[in-house]
């Protein structure tokens, strides 16, 4: 037998080899190779059923598994009560969206709450209503709750030491459950009247006579396109991740009240607005803080309160790329009529 017949026989029996090889091991093979592939698949696989000895087997289906996000929640107590949160679509008849509507009934109250499926059930109802009562009963302005990722955190001024004590004693609930708190909430020193000097003495002490505001009578039109230079030109600035106005920005808002009180009879929107780095319930939060520290600081200045509606709106409304800090801003919309 030739060298070449040798080599030719060699290769066949090789491959014969191997046939027998991979066949033997087809099984194992497929179960590594679609087993491992079907373990990666992300949604649910329908059952299949197999026969074997006549009699019918049903494999269980392959459930994807799903990693359940943690509740938002927040809550910004004062004239213009806003609550905001993103929970689970089992939350939507729970007790705490059951306190938050026979709660929210009047107009100046807000409602900005959704629901998913991916995110877990709220738990903790009684214990975050409590602080909501207690802001309430307490008549608090400039006071905020946030509850998102097992912590909690409020901010805000008090009037009291037993102000304080009573809100502690609310937290204690929260500590109790594993949260991490984050208090920021101060109290309000009082005002001491400063001393007046004898050159002080000297002068009348009768209170002056308000001068009237005699009215412009420019159009509301007009008025607002002035409104919106100066605040582009110079952007109402807060101190940082607060919702206390700079110095700069009060001179800025003397002038937007200088125009505001040439108008007659109009009503005044404070939009509050942030970029959309952070959390977005906090934006939402800080947004509502900042836009109701404008207002304030208008009512302060002799505008009517009644005219006067503050709304946050977070990360809505871009006016350029979400991330870009100029989204911080503070607009003030106006229109004809009471």
């Amino acid at each position: 037998m030739s060298g070449k017949m040798l080599i030719l026989l060699g290769l066949i029996v090789s491959a014969l080899f191997m046939y027998f090889c991979i066949s033997s091991k087809k099984e194992t093979l497929y179960a590594e190779l679609y087993g491992q592939k079907s373990a990666q698949v992300a949604v649910t696989q329908p059952a299949t059923t197999t026969e074997q000895n006549s009699d019918k087997q049903t494999s269980a289906p392959v459930q994807a598994v799903v990693e359940k996000k943690d509740p938002s929640f927040a809550y910004v107590a004062g004239e213009h009560e806003k609550f905001a949160g993103f929970l689970s679509k089992k939350d939507q008849n729970n007790s705490l969206m059951q306190m938050i509507d026979n709660h929210c009934k009047k107009e100046t109250c807000t409602k900005e709450i959704k629901f998913f499926e991916d995110i877990r059930p709220y738990h903790d109802s009684k214990l975050t209503f409590g602080i909501v009562e207690y802001a309430q009963k307490e008549n608090l302005e400039n006071f905020s709750l946030l509850i998102d990722k097992g912590q909690v955190k409020i901010e805000g001024t008090l009037k009291s030491k037993d102000q304080k004590d009573q809100l502690e004693e609310l937290l204690a609930g929260f500590y109790d459950q594993g949260y991490k708190v984050e208090d920021q909430v101060i109290i309000k020193k009082p005002i001491v009247q400063k001393e007046t000097s004898s050159r002080e003495d000297n002068t009348s002490t009768s209170t002056p006579t308000p001068q009237p505001v005699t009215p412009t009578h420019i159009s509301t039109d007009e008025a607002a396109k002035k409104i919106n230079r100066i605040l582009q030109d110079n952007t109402i600035t807060f101190d940082y991740r607060s919702s206390s106005i700079s110095k700069e920005s009060k001179k800025t808002l003397d002038e937007v009240i200088d125009i505001l009180f040439g108008l007659d009879e109009i009503t005044i929107e404070v939009a509050g607005y942030t970029d959309s780095k952070g959390d977005a319930i906090y934006n939402k939060v800080l947004s509502q803080k900042r836009a109701d520290s404008v207002a304030n600081y208008l009512v302060e200045s002799g505008i009517r309160s009644s005219l006067i509606k503050s709304v946050g709106y977070g990360e809505e409304n871009p006016i350029t790329d979400p991330k870009d800090i100029v989204n911080r801003r503070v607009e003030i919309h106006i229109k004809e009529g009471e």
